[in-house]
């Protein structure tokens, strides 16, 4: 045999095939799938149940949806602040310490946050990060 015919070693291709359990050709009827943008978020529909309790002074239940939440994961600011105001007026103040932290991380520029973290620090005595927190809000 010439060079350029050299036999090589050839892999074989196997193909499996599924067998359909109607034909394309009886369907008869138009199937459409839609899709709406306008879906709700379930998570942004708790959120809002949230703020809504607290907004009409039902802080037990604004607090049992913020938990939740916070549970599930969400990670929006205003959730993590508005569950440390709610901490903050029950006395809690170091798990409002926390909570306050969380809301600026999520939000840097978030300026109502720096200023209620200072604010409870002032409370606790921690002073030196009190004053640190309120320059931060006023920037």
């Amino acid at each position: 045999m010439p060079e350029d015919h050299k036999q090589t070693k050839k892999e074989a291709t196997y193909v499996k095939t599924f067998v359909v359990p109607f034909s394309l050709l009886e369907i008869k009827e138009d199937i459409t799938i839609s899709y709406s943008s306008k879906q709700k978020d379930p998570s942004k529909e708790i959120l809002n149940q949230a703020y809504k309790f607290h907004l009409q002074g039902k802080i037990s239940e604004a607090e049992r949806y913020y938990k939740y939440c916070i549970d599930q994961g969400y990670s929006d600011f205003r959730l993590f602040s508005n569950y440390g105001t709610i901490l903050e007026s029950a006395g809690k103040l170091k798990e409002a310490v926390l909570l306050f932290r969380e809301a600026i991380r999520l939000n840097p520029d978030f300026s109502a946050g720096y200023a209620n973290l200072g604010s409870i620090l002032n409370d606790i005595g921690n002073l030196p990060e009190a004053e640190i927190a309120i320059r931060k809000a006023i920037e």
